[in-house]
């Protein structure tokens, strides 16, 4: 492994999500501006289409946590002893996913939508197999899943949309749901990070990676991701400086995007996404 390679490994999980919970609300605003900020400039709808498609997934999350907590406290589970187990469903999940074979092409609507059905389905039964012995009625995970299906292919779909007339926006994206999924982070941390959401989750690096290029054509640099947090106006630890000087044209997008006067994209903001 190399000098960098190392640097990388060293430095992306723990400090990010640290410094992510810790300051759940100020990112939230911070995103919340900043899709506002781009739907505003780019004249469309689908930047704010994220929020409100986040908006349903955590809130159908939250009602799924009340539906099954008492099951869980009957049986001396916590829940973060449930997301330790969740991770390790994702991970097989994710795994799985990698042994099919690429597209030739950069995927559209069908690939996508084609993986997410894939991947609820295997969510599906993986959650029914591991809450049943918590006595969780399958009805539960399945009333759960059929109203975040709808949610999660709006997510993915207006997210390609923009990506392929503003892939250079692709990160800010990304790093967007990342903040959003906080508040019921127990499952959509590890779920949304097999649709290639997030630096790190259950999935281990190389694969995180490949699945945002699967999805997205494309995957985000691993350190860009303290960059995005400077450019919310947080600290970042000493050994991460280097990051965020190496990632300054991010914090610059980030920033224009929010603010609009110093980026100009290459198609008219009038275009039509």
């Amino acid at each position: 492994m190399t000098g960098k390679a190392s640097a990388e490994t060293k430095l992306s999980p723990p400090d990010f999500w640290e410094m992510v919970n810790k300051s759940e609300k100020r990112l939230q605003d911070h995103v919340h501006r900043l899709l506002e900020g781009a739907a505003s400039y780019f004249k469309t709808a689908k930047f704010t289409d994220v929020t409100s498609a986040m908006n349903h997934i955590v809130s159908a999350t939250a009602t799924f946590r009340n539906d099954i907590k008492g099951a869980l406290d009957a049986h001396h589970i916590t829940f973060d002893t449930l997301t330790k187990q969740l991770e390790g469903v994702f991970t097989a999940i994710a795994n799985d996913l990698e042994k099919i074979p690429p597209p030739d092409k950069a995927p559209g609507h069908a690939e996508r939508k084609k993986m997410v059905d894939k991947i609820l389905d295997d969510t599906e039964q993986a959650l029914i197999k591991l809450t049943s012995s918590y006595g969780i009625d399958e009805v539960v995970i399945t009333t759960f899943l059929s109203a975040l299906k709808p949610h999660v292919l709006t997510l993915m779909v207006t997210i390609g949309d923009i990506n392929e007339q503003y892939p250079q926006l692709l990160p800010i994206l990304i790093f967007s749901v990342v903040v959003l999924l906080v508040p019921e982070s127990w499952f959509l941390r590890p779920f949304l990070s097999v649709l290639g959401f997030g630096p790190v989750g259950p999935v281990r690096g190389s694969v995180a990676a490949w699945l945002q290029e699967r999805f997205w054509g494309a995957a985000v640099e691993p350190g860009s991701w303290f960059s995005f947090l400077q450019a919310a106006g947080m600290g970042v630890l000493p050994e991460l400086a280097g990051f965020v000087i190496k990632a300054s044209l991010l914090i610059l997008g980030i920033s224009a995007i929010a603010q609009y006067p110093l980026f100009r994209p290459k198609t008219p903001p009038s275009a039509k996404l």
